[in-house]
């Protein structure tokens, strides 16, 4: 029973076959796929079939008759079933019939139907709690594989640089896999030339720290003046100078700029020529142990400042600097330079603001243990509340030039001076210059005093809130200042 028997043959002409197994005669183009059922367990679906040789067969004698007539090769293709009552347009049967025979195909089971029949079969086994059937982690595993990937360790956004891809319509460069350090060193590179004066240079190798400098600061070149600051016009009438002469210059011991003694006409000379370099103005060592101002020749001033040894902080900076990583003090000022005692070194800048925007800044990171760089201006200020409300103060934590990294030391080779230079009749506003206390060698750390005035400060007498104190010193106070702000500490 395993090949095909013609259907042209005599002994199959009068021969019905029922096929379940779903299977069309490959040769069989003529017959339309729409009639070929699925599974066709009824005689009168028979007539659209195609014969196909049983995989199993059953035999099956019937009184019906079939009438094949026609010698049609279509009609030999397919076979109609006559019934006891066939239909008007059916063709009259032949004379003489022969006993029809009708062959039932069973089919075999496919693969898919074994297993079902198999679990079919031993559903009765089979409960609720079948971790076969019904898993209890299922539900977790497809949430597992829809989640996205966590990282293995801690990224920190703040070193990553924003690059942007190219696009055909903007023509940009595609990104390169450059050292992503010296991405970090050219940024901060950028900011550190538009400084005035020699280059100032970083010298750290971490990247976190690297980052936050370079993305946390913007180095300037004077004061930022915010809102509440009014500042006197250097043109002002208010603004005096002295009556030196050009040709003359200033003298050293009349002009008016200086300042005078405490009770005596006697005038305070700040500076004088450096000893161990004649191109150099320097202040002097006596000046440098006191507590005083100093007042440099101004635009209004007769000298107009050609050759006026009264110009010192106006020139600017003259030394190179170098911030680098001290550890655990963080950021620190060095100079790859000698500098001289009395040397001018750089002004502390920032952000110049009222007292009360500084005490709203100030509460703002009270008890979150970070660093201040407020630092107020406070000389003229006495005991008087309206006094201090005049007060300005400079922040330098977003803002500032070098000398904003200068650490503290209980015993400092720097020093910092009030200084008067364009404008003498603005009280509230002058700058605040950085001397060398003594010669410092190239390398050196350079530090000053955060609360001058303090100097006779015993570590008996420690604030426990204070501010703890980490510069080393033998003669550490144990603590930097009572409260956050800085104040000059200067006043006579």
């Amino acid at each position: 029973m395993s090949g095909r028997v013609s259907f042209d043959s005599v002994d199959n002409q009068n021969r019905v076959f029922i096929d379940l197994t779903d299977e069309t005669e490959p040769n069989d183009s003529e017959v339309q796929k729409k009639l070929v059922y699925g599974k066709l367990p009824f005689v009168t679906a028979l007539a659209y079939r195609s014969p196909t040789v049983p995989l199993k067969r059953k035999s099956l004698d019937l009184s019906e008759d079939v009438s094949d007539s026609s010698n049609d090769a279509h009609n030999a293709r397919r076979p109609r079933l006559s019934h006891a009552h066939p239909h008007p347009s059916t063709p009259s049967p032949a004379p003489s019939l022969r006993q029809s025979q009708i062959s039932v195909v069973i089919p075999s089971p496919t693969a898919k139907q074994k297993r079902d029949i198999a679990v079919a079969k031993c559903i009765s086994k089979v409960n609720g709690m079948d971790a076969t059937f019904f898993p209890t982690t299922d539900e977790e595993e497809r949430t597992n594989k829809a989640a996205y990937p966590t990282t293995k360790s801690h990224v920190d956004r703040r070193s990553v640089l924003l690059s942007f891809k190219s696009t055909s319509v903007l023509n940009l460069p595609s990104p390169t896999n450059t050292n992503h350090l010296a991405k970090l060193r050219h940024t901060l590179d950028e900011k550190l030339k538009r400084i005035n004066g020699p280059t100032v240079i970083p010298t750290i190798d971490s990247p976190k720290r690297l980052a936050k400098l370079a993305d946390n600061f913007e180095f300037v070149n004077g004061y930022q003046y915010r809102e509440g600051v009014e500042r006197i016009p250097d043109e002002s009438d208010f603004n005096i100078g002295c009556a030196c002469t050009a040709a003359g210059g200033c003298d050293r011991f009349t002009c008016d700029c200086l300042s005078k003694e405490e009770d005596s006409e006697d005038r305070i000379v700040p500076y004088e020529i450096c000893e161990n370099n004649r191109k150099l103005i320097v202040a002097t060592k006596s000046f440098l142990k006191r507590k005083a101002i100093i007042y440099e020749c101004n635009s209004r001033c007769g000298c107009s400042g050609a050759r006026c040894w009264n110009h010192v902080v106006q020139k600017g900076r003259t030394v190179r600097l170098e911030i680098f990583d001290t550890g655990s003090r963080g950021f620190g000022l060095r100079s790859p330079d000698l500098i001289h005692r009395g040397q001018f070194i750089d002004l502390y800048l920032g952000e110049v603001i009222t007292k009360a925007e500084a005490d709203e800044r100030e509460n703002l990171t009270d008890g979150s243990y970070t660093q201040s760089y407020l630092f107020s201006l406070d000389w003229y200020v006495k005991d008087d509340d309206d006094e201090e409300q005049n007060m300005k103060v400079i922040d330098g934590r977003k803002f500032g030039s070098a000398t904003r990294f200068m650490n503290h030391s209980c015993s400092p080779n720097c020093k910092i001076v009030p200084v008067c230079t364009t404008n003498h009749a603005d009280e509230y506003l002058y700058n605040l210059a950085f001397f060398a206390y003594r010669d410092i060698a190239p390398g050196t750390e350079m530090t000053f005093d955060y609360n001058q005035g303090e100097e006779k400060t015993t570590p008996q007498k420690i604030d426990p809130e204070a501010v703890q104190c980490l510069c080393g010193e033998a003669k550490c106070r144990g603590q930097l200042w009572p409260n956050k702000r800085k104040g000059q500490g200067s006043k006579p």
